[in-house]
């Protein structure tokens, strides 16, 4: 069966960048699931072989998604349909239907409803953390939230040589690439995004090389904010607009998920921003394929689970009036702990300007600050609420000095 499976994809087109490639691999997958009822690991032989003529070929791990999402996927023919010759489509009255998934041998997506809210269970989940508010969160907080800048932000989360794109309007392709670097770093250098703008800011969740690049789901449209931008696949965002705010924080807190921030979107939902360091693009999607239905009962927007996903900038401004924001950072004095530049003469090229002696007025008003909770850039599984709070970590440290 394997080998008639392999000449049948000889006559397959091979996927081709820019041109539905993502379509015409899912089709050959569903063909060898579907078609000819291949287990997942014969399935995976005959696609590699086919896969050599795509252009460029799929890495292997995108090759396993591929055909775990077409097993998992309704057939609207009879499983097997290609290997005994038949076609047709629809189940045979009087004969029981076998699934893709139960053929390739992995676990099924439930061909019922999709997972649906439901706010009992957030308020069961949530009574089992009654004390929960944000002070107990910003308490658990490794570093104090009170402190932190959007640059410090980006600085804690991202690694050296990393970029993130910041955005001020939601279809657009930002309006700033921050590069992360070594510090000592200005922990002010992102200010300027604080205020003016009237929608707050966002910044694109997973870092990108900052480059445009032809989406080939667009039609070739070139983008900076696509998967092909990305350069390592760090983070999931969850959101809620659904859910009570209060109880979402308490479920949030209660999630053996490792949560590296949380924070206000300045408006009714509360973002946390969740570490999967996932290998691949298709090894993300199948981590968000196992967390979504769990996450979706509890109020989790599941079209928010994206690996390109928008997510609110702590530290910015949301709703506010008056003048339009800076496009450039102001200018001020260098700070006594910055590293200056030299030129071949050996004097410092780093100049103050005059005109930088004081903080200019804010000229902006009202608003609502996308405000930080938590901060935690290295999370491990240990849910929040079993966290001691940071007083008790040092009371504890000033203990170990009077025994």
């Amino acid at each position: 069966m394997l080998e008639r499976a392999r000449l049948y994809l000889q006559r397959c087109p091979p996927a081709k960048s820019g041109q539905f490639g993502h379509d015409a691999t899912f089709r050959v997958a569903c063909i060898l699931v579907h078609g000819f009822a291949l287990s997942a690991n014969d399935a995976l032989t005959a696609i590699q072989e086919w896969n050599r003529q795509c252009d460029p070929p799929w890495e292997e791990a995108d090759l396993v998604y591929k055909i775990k999402s077409a097993a998992a996927a309704p057939s609207k023919n009879l499983i097997g349909y290609l290997r005994d010759g038949k076609g047709g489509s629809g189940a045979v009255a009087g004969k029981a239907t076998v699934t893709p998934a139960a053929v390739a041998g992995v676990a099924p997506v439930p061909a019922k409803a999709k997972a649906k809210f439901q706010p009992e269970t957030l308020k069961r989940v949530a009574a089992l953390a009654p004390n929960v508010d944000e002070t107990f969160v910003k308490e658990r907080s490794p570093l104090v939230p009170e402190t932190q800048t959007p640059a410090t932000f980006l600085q804690r989360l991202y690694r050296p040589g990393e970029s993130v794109i910041l955005f001020d309007e939601l279809k657009s392709q930002g309006i700033l690439v921050c590069e992360c670097g070594e510090p000592p770093y200005d922990a002010r250098c992102l200010d300027h995004v604080v205020n003016g703008h009237k929608d707050g800011v966002w910044f694109l969740c997973n870092p990108v090389d900052g480059e445009f690049h032809p989406n080939p789901r667009l039609g070739g449209k070139r983008s900076r904010r696509s998967e092909e931008s990305v350069t390592a696949w760090r983070y999931l965002v969850l959101e809620s607009d659904e859910a009570d705010t209060a109880m979402w924080l308490a479920a949030l807190v209660q999630m053996p998920l490792r949560i590296a921030a949380i924070y206000k979107s300045g408006g009714r939902s509360i973002h946390a921003l969740i570490r999967v360091d996932a290998e691949s693009k298709a090894d993300w999607d199948a981590k968000a394929l196992e967390l979504k239905p769990l996450l979706t009962v509890l109020g989790a927007d599941p079209g928010a689970i994206t690996a390109v996903r928008l997510t609110r900038l702590p530290g910015c401004y949301r709703g506010q009036g008056g003048p339009p924001a800076r496009s450039e950072p102001p200018v001020r004095k260098r700070w006594v702990d910055e590293p200056l530049e030299f030129d071949a003469a050996g004097d410092p090229i780093w100049t103050p300007s005059a005109q930088a002696d004081e903080t200019p007025a804010n000229l902006w008003t009202g608003g609502r600050l996308q405000e930080l909770l938590y901060l935690n850039p290295e999370p491990d599984l240990t849910p929040i609420f079993k966290r001691v709070t940071r007083r008790e970590v040092h009371e504890k440290w000033l203990a170990s000095f009077k025994r």
